[in-house]
């Protein structure tokens, strides 16, 4: 285990050169790994460790060599690069997360962002790519872009249009300040939004991920916020990939000689097939007999659409309106349309990514206010994430590891979660062992100590 940790780890020290900032590279990866949080404060063990990590991430502005988020990204993307060279056709999974941050307010450029509930919170921004096999069963956390919609470079593609035309007559003072305001961040320096910011990653992966094998086979797989025409051009033309995005229910058919536009959600489709399951899970619940309509035949902008409804074995269908699935594969039968559902399916691989960094990781728990020290924190966690994705087979096989699971509570189970917990168990009991050693505790003694935690003192 450890040997394998110190392999994956490796990728990311060899882009530093001073001992110091690699001990405390490893410091911290085991720091995560023991106490599921990256609170740096919490998973330190005096102030001394603290300082050290602190110094790590950013936190003290004198101290030069210190890690980035643009160094661990890459130790990232090289390890999953390297996992999946063998692949010939790959799965590129992309999607946002929103790092939540409801009661704070003193972090640097906090944004806003969505609770579950679709609330505005404080918060910051995240896109996110992970890449599978075909059959979903090796899943490799690739790359992570941690950025604020409050920052100074971001400019929202809201105020790009506004100044894509001249100023009315009729503004009002403080509209001519944002206008002006806005075409000074445009002409005099870089800016981001969440389109630039989604277009260079997914850019970059596909480039590294060819960089061998110009041939592979790339699908790249997104959520309906990506319902754009120019990145469906960007992806098809220029990365010269397939893509099966999911559309907005609010888009139109196009207009014809013989028909008029309306919505794609409620459109007469060529071709339809219903296909039945004996069994669907659905986030954690089970619907039984379920039949899928997969509808096809229909083209937009050249692309080819594919509607599918999920319905109850009463007729009733699970969601209240049909999936829309767009994309450049080629969909002219049953087989192929039903494809692109079973592959936008994999997204939730990326999602089940997204509950590890949050729910065991920590991924949102950071309180530091400096934002470049924040964004390395927060990236350093995803690598974290990619290790224990790295060693899943490892994990399953290893009779040494299925004990670490059972003892974090798994029951048989073998997964990152449980392992994490026995991990966890285990270095709390080597550091009460050296506790014990170190102040000559007795065999007594510690029956007195337990005796006194059962009563509560």
């Amino acid at each position: 285990m450890a040997l394998l940790a110190r392999n994956y780890i490796n990728t990311l020290i060899k882009h530093v050169h001073y001992a110091t900032v690699t001990k405390n590279i490893i410091l911290l990866f085991n720091a995560i790994v023991e106490n599921k949080s990256i609170k740096l404060f919490g998973i330190s063990k005096n102030r001394a460790q603290y300082a050290k990590l602190s110094r790590l991430v950013g936190l003290d502005s004198t101290v030069k060599n210190i890690l980035d988020d643009k160094q661990i990204s890459k130790a990232m993307l090289e390890n999953g690069i390297t996992k999946m060279v063998d692949e010939n056709e790959l799965l590129i999974l992309h999607d946002g997360s929103d790092i939540r941050k409801e009661y704070a307010n003193k972090l640097e450029y906090l944004g806003k962002v969505r609770d579950l509930n679709g609330n505005i919170i404080n918060g910051y921004n995240s896109f996110n790519t992970v890449v599978v096999d075909l059959s979903g069963k090796t899943v490799v956390p690739l790359s992570t872009k941690i950025y604020s919609n409050k920052a100074d470079n971001f400019i929202s593609q809201k105020d790009l249009k506004l100044i894509s035309k001249p100023l009315s007559k009729k503004a009002t003072p403080e509209q001519i300040a944002h206008y002006n305001n806005i075409q000074a961040k445009v002409t005099t320096s870089e800016y981001i939004n969440s389109s630039i910011v989604a277009k260079e990653q997914i850019k970059n992966s596909s480039k590294k991920l060819k960089k061998d094998n110009p041939i592979k086979k790339l699908t790249h797989v997104i959520d309906r916020g990506a319902d754009d025409d120019g990145l469906f051009k960007f992806i098809s033309s220029e990365l010269k990939d397939d893509f099966v995005i999911r559309l907005k229910t609010s888009r139109i058919t196009e207009k014809t000689d013989i028909t008029v536009p309306e919505k794609i959600v409620t459109a007469i489709f060529p071709h339809k097939y219903v296909k039945q399951y004996i069994k669907i899970q659905i986030k954690s619940k089970v619907y039984q007999d379920v039949s899928c309509i997969a509808e096809y035949g229909l083209q937009l902008n050249g692309y080819n659409v594919v509607r599918i409804q999920l319905l109850k074995r009463d007729g009733s269908p699970i969601f209240r309106v049909p999936m829309l699935l767009i994309s450049n594969k080629v969909v002219t039968t049953t087989e192929q349309a039903l494809n692109i559902y079973h592959i936008y399916l994999k997204r939730a691989k990326i999602e089940s990514v997204f509950k590890f960094l949050k729910e065991v990781l920590g991924w949102e728990e950071s309180q530091i206010r400096d934002f470049a020290a924040m964004k390395t924190m927060l990236t350093f966690c995803y690598f974290v994430a990619g290790y224990f994705y790295e060693i899943e087979s490892t994990l399953i096989q290893n009779e040494v590891i299925q004990f670490i699971a059972h003892l974090g509570g798994g029951k048989g189970k073998v997964t990152r979660t449980y392992v994490l917990r026995g991990l966890s168990k285990m270095i709390t009991k080597i550091t009460v062992d050296e506790a014990i050693e170190e102040f000559h505790i007795t065999p007594e003694q510690i029956q007195e100590i337990m005796l006194l935690a059962m009563r509560g003192f």
